[in-house]
């Protein structure tokens, strides 16, 4: 069956109005928008809004996890670097927070087990919210953000170093409402750790759980400061996916758990949580591309509280960390680039420190060191693990592998380098491509032989801390850029380190 519409009375053909009609005859003499017209002004809207658009997005690119305030200035984000070399900063820092100057040699960090059953996200924030601390961080005229948390009821705070680094004050607040001034007890670049001290009592604190019994795929949870302080406390979550990551950054090369969980400016130094509402790690960085390009998501990293335990119960007891140093810096030469170039793995020398006991030995910029005290290295961090628990003055075994027409093609172009400096100390030798061009052109072919063990000390990290030889920036073909064929040595120059 068919349902049918009623009719409706057709309306009257009544001629109409007066008005009417002239509306219509002022309409037939109007002429419309020729097309051009009509696309240029439709053009110059898309335009305007694709400026918008890109507009809003370079106001909300997040580049920094020290956020800086609407008129502060940014403090800089941990950028991986594309290969691995260990780096040695060098800083001038105009502000320094206030020294601690009381006794905190009795802190210590403690494992605690899981006890019950885990907490749901609502229990977990509930229950360790109170524990966590936001931080603004002044230097001079600017202001920056970070978090934390509390390691001691008597008001011992860890968070990252680089959130604290160069800064004139910094004010903690509480979740109650409180606010401090915080002092700097220690801090340690290289692991991005800082503990700060402020005046109060019975405060909440975290408990650790040990990062070295964590597996991949655990649920994982972090507290902290997104972005800006209206953000404040934010919670979010994710799962461990993936331990020992090793990431070169602005301050070095570190071993970090990496994590889902999103991560955003303003989270570094705040904790990242297992399902039992203990702190794993610290969150410190996240993945990001600084040129564009396709976008990183969820590749957050945290300090593993396995190295938190072991650094700021040093930095406590003797207010910095020893290390032991060979004095040079390296770039990593893994089983693709060696198959790839045909020359050994292992770690290849950049620069090698005029104070260290390396430059008295028969080392030299360009040589391949492919094993330490007979265990083969192929990066920084296990070069780190060879010689981990050595003092400064012990020796180590270098087995040293060198094509001798590449360290006399990087002499003379460290020859060419300080002749040019001597001749105008004033001079770039990446602006002036002269005498460097005609002595860096690829090698077609190379010839490593070993030369065997050679025994060299390590020396005091606070020796060397100054790099005065020149980074001979050598790149070798990687065989993620898709070369074919027999590949070469390419973009061989110089610049200052």
């Amino acid at each position: 069956m068919f349902s049918t519409l009623p009719e409706h009375p057709r309306p009257s053909q009544q001629p109409p109005e007066e008005s009417e009609r002239r509306r219509a005859r002022r309409s037939r003499g109007q002429r419309p928008l020729p097309p051009l017209v009509i696309g240029l002004i439709g053009a110059l809207t898309g335009i305007l809004l694709v400026l918008l658009v890109l507009l809003l997005s370079q106001r909300l690119s997040l580049t920094s996890h020290t956020d800086s305030g609407s008129e502060s200035q940014d403090k800089g984000f941990l950028q991986p670097y594309e290969d691995d070399p260990e780096v040695n900063q060098e800083s001038d820092p105009s502000y320094t927070l206030p020294q601690y100057q009381g006794d905190a040699s009795g802190l210590t960090i403690e494992f605690t087990e899981h006890s019950g059953a885990a907490l749901t996200a609502a229990e977990l924030y509930a229950q360790q919210l109170p524990a966590t601390v936001s931080l603004t961080v002044y230097a001079g005229s600017s202001a920056a953000y970070g978090s934390g948390m509390t390691l001691t009821p008597d008001g011992f705070l860890l968070t990252c170093a680089h959130v604290v680094a160069d800064a004139q004050s910094c004010t903690v607040a509480l979740t109650d409402g409180r606010s401090f001034e915080a002092r700097l007890v220690a801090s340690d670049a290289q692991t991005d750790l800082a503990v700060l001290k402020i005046d109060a009592q019975d405060l909440p604190c975290v408990r650790f759980f040990d990062s070295d019994q964590l597996v991949v795929g655990e649920d994982v949870y972090s507290i902290g400061d997104p972005v800006r302080p209206e953000f404040r406390s934010t919670l979010t979550s994710g799962i461990i996916s993936g331990l020992n990551r090793q990431v070169s950054s602005s301050i070095g090369v570190m071993r970090l758990i990496q994590t889902t969980a999103p991560i955003n400016s303003g989270n570094s130094g705040g904790p990242l949580f297992n399902a039992w509402g203990q702190v794993i790690g610290v969150v410190n960085m996240k993945l990001s591309r600084s040129n564009g390009g396709t976008s990183i998501e969820n590749m957050g990293m945290a300090i593993p509280s396995r190295t938190v335990k072991s650094i700021v119960e040093e930095l406590v007891q003797n207010g910095s960390i020893s290390r032991a140093v060979l004095g040079i810096s390296c770039q990593s030469i893994n089983e693709a680039r060696a198959h790839v170039n045909d020359i050994p793995e292992g770690l290849w020398v950049t620069t090698i420190d005029p104070n260290s006991d390396v430059a008295n030995h028969d080392i030299q910029v360009g040589d391949i060191i492919t094993a330490v005290n007979g265990t083969p290295v192929q990066s920084v961090l296990e070069f780190r693990d060879a010689i981990d628990g050595l003092k400064a003055g012990e020796s180590v075994r270098l087995t040293v592998w060198r094509d001798d027409a590449l360290v006399e093609r990087l002499r003379a172009l460290q020859e060419a380098e300080d002749s040019s400096a001597q001749a105008d100390p004033e001079s770039d030798p990446e602006s002036d491509p002269g005498t460097v061009a005609a002595s860096s052109e690829a090698l077609s072919d190379y010839h490593f032989r070993s030369l065997g063990e050679i025994s060299v000390k390590l020396v005091p990290a606070e020796q060397v801390g100054h790099r005065s030889a020149t980074l001979c920036n050598t790149r070798f073909s990687n065989e993620a850029q898709g070369k074919q064929g027999k590949p070469e040595m390419c973009d061989l120059f110089l610049r200052s380190s």
